[in-house]
């Protein structure tokens, strides 16, 4: 089966946004025999979205389209669908229900100018207890879907109603079991390599991966009938994987913070952060998930030397002798967080993101960690490559990386 999809928004067509959305859609469909057979990128004009529109349903099985359903004024494609299909108009009452609950769970109102996102066209299927997304049949009822172009929620959407939908139309009597690995430390290319024949001899299953920088993730799916069954193959098909990534596997569904929280809460371990080059995003990432108070303590971004001196305890003659990139520095670092907070774990990063900064001795890109607990600590440096923010958010991934090594093996610190 051919489809096409359709990703709308200004941000896209100027640059301003990397588009993500299409092709984490083609890594889902492709491995189940629905192909794509054109990615096309407008603006939000009512024009070339209906356009875009028309020419999709001339000659594609199935389109997707991704953005412009939010409640802002350039946000136009429902508009527009109603328009092209020759459809009234209306308000959803399922769609207001859905953004009622939705607002209810942040804690607001559902206001009068955030329900323009229930007007849909007349007899559009909602997908989900959604905030957005919506089905409508084309010519010979070929299924046109509209997605919101936020990346979470439109991930799921495709996962839970768009893979269904297309399976059951084109005559799978099927479901799809899929898992997530994420992959942190190997190449995109490595990945492929590892996993090259993975999925032969297994009936129904199919291994995708793509970059999520700095991470690639591996999809693992297998269509069937029997659960079951399914379930067995897919376990099957995780665990032949994770002996090929080897220990590169940083999490699965999960991210690296997730899994980290999840083990510092069982152990009963407080951990406290000390940062340089990274600015507070090991911080942020830790703390972006709820409960993280049971095991975070404090963070310090400490960009000068005087700040890791002060609140450190950093030596001078350390600093002087060594400089402030380096694995002496990072390894004070770590402990003089532990013993300021009296957590169990002191973790530290100090590094050099660029563009400038560099020395033949120190390129841009050199970054060193220290892990210390009340047994010793441990310091190592790396060499990231990329621009200022890909330097940072390697950095922030390898912190937490050696986190997660750490607490599976509290070895790890010691070098053991």
């Amino acid at each position: 089966m051919r489809g096409e999809i359709i990703c709308i928004g200004d941000e896209l067509i100027s640059g301003r946004v990397g588009e993500g959305n299409a092709r984490y859609a083609m890594s889902r469909l492709h491995p189940l025999g629905l192909t794509v057979g054109a990615v096309v990128i407008v603006g939000d004009n009512a024009q070339d979205i209906a356009f875009a529109l028309r020419q999709a349903l001339g000659r594609a099985d199935f389109v997707i389209c991704c953005g412009g359903l939010g409640a802002t004024d350039d946000d136009i494609t429902a508009r527009t669908a109603a328009e092209v299909f020759g459809l009234a108009l209306t308000e959803s009452q399922r769609m207001v229900a859905n953004l009622r609950r939705c607002f209810q769970a942040m804690g607001l109102e559902l206001r009068a100018e955030t329900r323009k996102m229930a007007w849909l066209p007349d007899g559009a299927e909602i997908l989900c207890a959604t905030c957005a997304g919506f089905k409508l049949s084309g010519p010979d009822g070929r299924p046109v879907f509209f997605l919101p172009g936020v990346p979470r929620e439109m991930r799921r959407l495709i996962d839970e109603s768009v893979l269904p939908a297309l399976l059951g139309r084109f005559g799978h009597d099927a479901a799809v079991l899929s898992r997530k690995l994420r992959v942190f430390g190997l190449e995109e290319a490595e990945v492929g390599l590892r996993l090259e024949g993975l999925a032969q001899g297994v009936a129904g299953a199919s291994v995708g991966f793509y970059p999520v920088f700095p991470e690639v993730q591996v999809q693992l799916s297998v269509l069937g009938q029997d659960r079951p069954t399914m379930k067995d193959a897919l376990d099957g098909l995780e665990g032949r994987a994770r002996q090929l990534l080897g220990d590169h596997v940083v999490g699965g569904d999960d991210g690296l913070e997730e899994a980290v929280g999840r083990v510092l809460r069982a152990r009963g371990l407080r951990l406290a952060v000390a940062e340089s080059c990274t600015g507070g995003l090991i911080g942020h990432r830790l703390t972006s998930r709820p409960g993280s108070s049971d095991y975070f303590d404090r963070g310090l971004i400490v960009y000068s030397n005087q700040a890791k001196q002060e609140l450190l305890g950093v030596t001078a003659d350390t600093l002087e002798r060594h400089g402030a990139v380096s694995a002496q520095c990072a390894a004070e670092m770590a402990q003089g967080a532990r013993q300021r907070a009296a957590a169990d774990l002191g973790l530290a990063v100090t590094g050099i993101a660029g563009p400038g900064g560099g020395s033949d001795e120190k390129p841009v890109g050199t970054v060193f960690f220290g892990l210390a607990d009340s047994q010793g600590v441990r310091s190592q440096g790396y060499l990231f490559r990329g621009g200022r923010a890909m330097i940072k958010a390697q950095a922030a991934e390898n912190a937490l990386d050696w986190l997660r090594r750490y607490l599976a093996d509290d070895a790890f610190v010691r070098g053991a």
